[in-house]
């Protein structure tokens, strides 16, 4: 079967009232302890799956659990056990007469099945209560306790939302008034993943990286568009909730920018692809994603030119700006507005109600493109290398074909099609060079310049106009080779 459900981290000032909202006398609360199985070199883990044997109430249930085609859905399968006086031996025979189960063990763990073992435990109080609401029935479930290993332990404070009947959109729309009233943020990493990493003794898992998609010819581009959307979430949310957890590294910092860079630029460019595109959240994610690019600027001028700079209040402003957007952003990943935005985004990717298009998916694709390729144009013909804001432009049409290019020539039958990414990787390569020395000389511009500090000014400006000329040329070489698109 295919769990639905949604999970939360709480501030620890909104705990007791959300413990109140549940009302305990209105709810069931169970003990839950549990025992979670893998190998020594983590199949398991490394293929997002999941066994565990769990003692709910008196009964010994035995979980499998893998991952979905979204954070919210997994599949889940249940055995149950029987009440037993002790804690039963991990039995793998049991999943012959369960053909599912049986291939996603058999996946995951290959002839390996017989190399499981004890790899930590959990101990949660569980008060749960169903709510209904609109068509759904949601299992609300407070769980505390901790996670246990041999020779660490973690503190477990969190709460589920299962959808156990209903529309998910129900699920989403209910979690959302939660999120309100408590300021929850939204948290997909799993107990499992979480015990996994005290096992290692590592603050949080490898950042996720971006997955190439490619458009399915069979399906609408309304439809596509959805797959697109969904394929985002799956890179920008566990990075977002490492970032929560104050246990993220640069990479995952990183990570959760180009996750927002692509869904702004997705729902910015193939809006028209769509008709519940709402244009609210490409402006949310613009503004979201800024805060993350001035961190990075700040930081890049901070190793590129902070020798440079004689002025000490230049270089003391330059590290008070870091720590304060750094401050600003990790309230930003976890506030209400945006944890409201991942919702509202997942609800449009997980929606399944599309009505038929006049056109098929080739004419939106070429007519992006086009139309791209048309504001290319018209912007290089405006150009001038003594107008930084017409250059400005420029850079960021070549940043939004650099991102499409990729995603809308799948549909054509191109041969030597790396000749046009070629053309197209350099002038995107000179488009970011020429906006990282643009915001640079705009910065030191703002501050008190010292006389000394006037070379690093003028240095700026000249490597400036250098790459606005090779960024003027290497658009025009591009505009030129894209001869395929009619």
């Amino acid at each position: 079967m295919v769990e639905v459900e949604l999970k939360f981290q709480i501030p620890e000032a909104r705990r007791t009232a959300l413990l109140k909202a549940i009302d305990p006398k209105k709810s069931q609360q169970l003990q839950l302890k549990a025992k979670y199985y893998d190998t020594a070199d983590r199949l398991m883990a490394q293929k997002h799956t999941a066994l565990r044997q769990r003692l709910e109430g008196t009964r010994w249930i035995q979980t499998l659990k893998a991952a979905g085609k979204s954070h919210i859905e997994r599949f889940e399968h249940n055995l149950d056990l029987g009440e037993l006086e002790n804690a039963p031996e991990l039995n793998l025979e049991l999943y012959t007469q369960h053909p599912e189960a049986q291939t996603i063990l058999q996946n995951t763990l290959g002839n390996e099945q017989n190399q499981l073992s004890l790899q930590f435990e959990t101990d949660i109080t569980r008060t749960l209560r169903v709510f209904n609401y609109q068509d759904a029935e949601i299992e609300v479930s407070l769980d505390i306790g901790c996670i246990r290993t041999t020779q660490a332990e973690q503190e477990v404070h969190e709460v589920e939302f299962e959808l156990k009947s209903g529309s998910i959109q129900a699920l989403l729309a209910f979690s959302s008034e939660w999120v309100k009233k408590y300021q929850l943020w939204i948290d997909v990493r799993s107990k499992a993943e979480l015990g996994n990493l005290l096992v290692l003794q590592q603050p949080a898992s490898p950042a996720t990286k971006a997955k190439e998609f490619q458009l399915s010819k069979k399906e609408a581009a309304n439809i596509n568009l959805r797959m697109l959307v969904a394929q985002q979430l799956q890179h920008l949310l566990p990075n977002i909730a490492t970032m929560c957890a104050q246990t993220a590294s640069q990479e995952h910092i990183d990570e959760a920018q180009q996750a927002l860079q692509h869904l702004q630029l997705t729902l910015s460019l193939f809006k028209d692809w769509n008709a519940d595109i709402s244009d609210k959240w490409g402006y949310q994610l613009e503004a979201f994603e800024q805060q993350f690019r001035q961190l990075q600027h700040f930081e890049h001028m901070q190793s590129t030119l902070g020798s440079f700079l004689q002025n000490r209040t230049t270089s003391e402003n330059l590290a008070k700006d870091i720590l304060f957007t750094k401050e600003k952003l990790h309230n930003l990943v976890k506030s209400t507005l945006n944890v409201h935005h991942y919702l509202e985004l997942l609800m449009f990717s997980l929606n399944d109600h599309d009505q038929p298009q006049t056109h098929d998916l080739k004419w939106f694709a070429q007519n992006t493109l086009q139309n791209q390729y048309k504001a290319l144009q018209d912007n290089l013909n405006n150009a001038d290398i003594a107008n930084f804001e017409s250059l400005d432009t420029l850079a960021s049409r070549i940043y939004e074909l650099k991102f499409s290019f990729p995603i809308l020539t799948s549909i054509y039958d191109v041969k030597n099609l790396q000749k046009y990414s070629k053309a197209l990787n350099d002038a995107q390569l000179a488009a970011k060079e020429y906006q990282i020395l643009s915001s640079s000389a705009v910065y030191i511009q703002q501050t008190e310049l010292e006389a000394s500090d006037w070379f690093v000014l003028g240095w700026l400006t000249a490597k400036q106009e250098v790459y606005a000329q090779k960024l003027l040329e290497a658009t025009e070489q591009f505009l030129v080779s894209r001869k395929f698109i009619k």
